[in-house]
């Protein structure tokens, strides 16, 4: 069986595929990720990830293509990669201290066949000074990163829990696509699982 083609140019969701030994190849999409005016953040993210895979499925007949995205969103509104550095900054000052939500969109396709959902994670950070979100900032990780932060590098050290999914927050809900693949018996063709 040929492997999964994961539509998506993130390192987390290539790390996250590897640690489940799943075959893959990469081949990231090019689309505009701008939302639409007054989309929610959940429909955002669902949206971005079926156009995601129905732009590398369109050219891989046959073939199985994962796609995902993230954004976080506090008070309904959405806070996907920052622009610059005092984007970044405005960011970790909306959310520093108090809760926010992660939503990550996930599609799994093969040609018509289509398999997508939603999976949210509630993050809680810890009070930041502006002087800890300029140095933060300034280490340049948040900087491709939806809402200004990265839950598995230094920005742990501001997380104060996270009730849901920690694969959720970086970007790939593993728990229920292993579930997915597992149902539609991909798990036994790929890696040999029972």
């Amino acid at each position: 069986m040929r492997p999964l083609i994961l539509a998506s140019g993130s390192p987390r969701r290539k790390q996250w595929l590897e640690s489940l030994s799943l075959p893959f190849e990469i081949a990231a999409p090019d689309i505009d990720e701008t939302p639409r005016p007054g989309e929610q953040p959940e429909d955002l993210v669902l949206r971005l990830a079926q156009e995601k895979a129905a732009l590398i499925a369109h050219g891989n007949p046959g073939r199985w293509v994962l796609a995902a995205d993230t954004t976080v969103a506090v008070d309904h509104h959405t806070l996907n990669k920052p622009e610059d550095l005092e984007d970044a900054v405005r960011m970790l000052s909306l959310i520093q201290g108090r809760r926010h939500e992660v939503h990550t969109g996930m599609c799994l396709r093969r040609d018509q066949e289509i398999h997508a959902f939603i999976d949210t994670a509630e993050v809680f950070l810890r009070p930041i000074s502006e002087a800890q979100a300029r140095w933060y900032v300034a280490t340049g990780e948040p900087m491709d990163k939806a809402g200004s932060y990265a839950a598995q590098g230094i920005a742990a050290l501001f997380i104060e829990r996270i009730e849901g999914s920690f694969a959720t927050v970086m970007g790939l809900p593993v728990e229920r696509l292993s579930e997915l693949l597992g149902r539609l018996g991909l798990l036994t063709k790929w890696i040999g699982m029972p």
